[in-house]
């Protein structure tokens, strides 16, 4: 038997459409998901570009090596005349420098990156620093320039189980 048209068998096809409060309705349950996803997204944002900060420093402390096996001393210059690297990470998110104490040019330097712009709601980990002297490495974190985390806020700084 064939399909006959519904208007042929007496019976009106309707259609409905949404109504005004189901379209709020919609509206209201995606904002509430948006508001309880965005915090998250922010968050994940921001541990990503603090990779790019560690990734940064990663090269300092390489490039200082290399340094250090062709001349005497460490450097105390990220720019001309010292490593020859930028002092802000690829995407801007944070300020580098690098730092030798008087005297120990030779056996210590350390590498340092602040966070900045948005990037300073990375709060607990809004400084960076390894320190290396005399061949032991040091990572340190924290909200200030006094790198004061705990052993575990500075594991989470530099994703490290």
């Amino acid at each position: 038997m064939l399909n006959k048209p519904a208007c042929a068998t007496g019976r009106r096809s309707r259609r409905r459409a949404f109504t005004t409060v189901e379209l709020l309705s919609v509206v209201l349950l995606l904002a509430i998901l948006a508001t309880l996803a965005l915090p998250s997204y922010q968050q994940q944002l921001r541990r990503l570009r603090r990779a790019e900060a560690l990734t940064a420093l990663a090269t300092i402390q390489q490039a200082q090596e290399r340094r250090r096996a062709e001349q005497p001393t460490y450097t105390g210059t990220l720019g001309h005349g010292g490593l020859g690297l930028a002092d802000t990470t690829p995407g801007g998110h944070y300020r580098l420098a690098t730092a030798t104490a008087t005297g120990s040019e030779t056996s210590a330097y350390s590498a340092t990156a602040q966070a900045l712009g948005d990037q300073r709601a990375d709060s607990p980990c809004t400084f960076l620093r390894v320190q290396v002297q005399g061949g032991v490495i040091r990572h340190s974190s924290g909200p200030s320039d006094a790198f004061d985390n705990d052993a575990a806020a500075n594991r989470r700084c530099w994703n490290q189980p």
